[in-house]
């Protein structure tokens, strides 16, 4: 049978336990939203196509379990990620106390081999910009702002993290990355210039 798609690319959503993962993964890929969803078991996963630059991109998207019991499951999942998304309940202090615990388990298995961008969810009930900063600042990576619930950002923040990775990949093909990783993410060095999405949301 022939590919339907030009590029296929392995995302994971990663985090504590109830931040939103699953929500978020169904906004995106069955633009449904559901409050009831029990707490992931192990890991799950869901597929969607889509097109960029003309290009078909099948999205391959590992929803992992944030339970501690699980983490040996999910950790191995890591490996081959070309993205992964950090997703932290701005409703939840120890869930973003917990975000470098989840940024070292990253730096351990994909460092350098994957576009991480990190997600704050459930921003329709409340917005704190300074601190998301300061970590994306911090740890060189990007940040969204999302709500599932109310279909905020979702969509854009699976497209960009989509667009990222082709041009990295592009990039790489046609062997005009000078440093070799210029779209990699150092995530245990802070960038010199803030390269983080902000996104004002009413």
């Amino acid at each position: 049978m022939a590919k339907t798609y030009d590029y296929l690319f392995k995302l994971l959503l990663i985090g504590d336990s109830g931040v939103g993962k699953t929500c978020v993964l169904f906004r995106f890929s069955e633009d449904a939203f559901n409050s009831t969803f029990i707490s992931t078991i192990g890991i799950d996963f869901k597929i969607r196509t889509i097109e960029l630059d003309g290009k078909k991109i099948k999205l391959q998207i590992w929803d992992t379990a944030g339970q501690e019991r699980f983490r040996t499951i999910t950790t191995a999942y890591y490996r081959g990620a070309m993205g992964i998304m950090l997703v932290y309940d701005i409703t939840n202090e120890k869930s973003f106390e917990n975000i470098k615990n989840w940024i070292r388990n990253i730096e351990e298995v994909c460092l350098l081999t994957c576009i991480c961008y990190y997600i704050l969810n459930k921003t329709h009930i409340m917005k704190e910009f300074l601190i998301c900063q300061n970590l994306a600042l911090e740890y060189g990576i990007k940040f969204m702002e999302t709500s599932a619930k109310a279909n905020i950002n979702v969509e854009n923040a699976f497209l960009t993290l989509a667009r990222d990775i082709k041009s990295k990949m592009d990039t790489k093909l046609e062997g005009n990355s000078p440093q070799g990783s210029s779209h990699g993410v150092k995530i245990s060095e802070p960038q010199k210039k803030s390269s983080f999405f902000r996104c004002v949301l009413l």
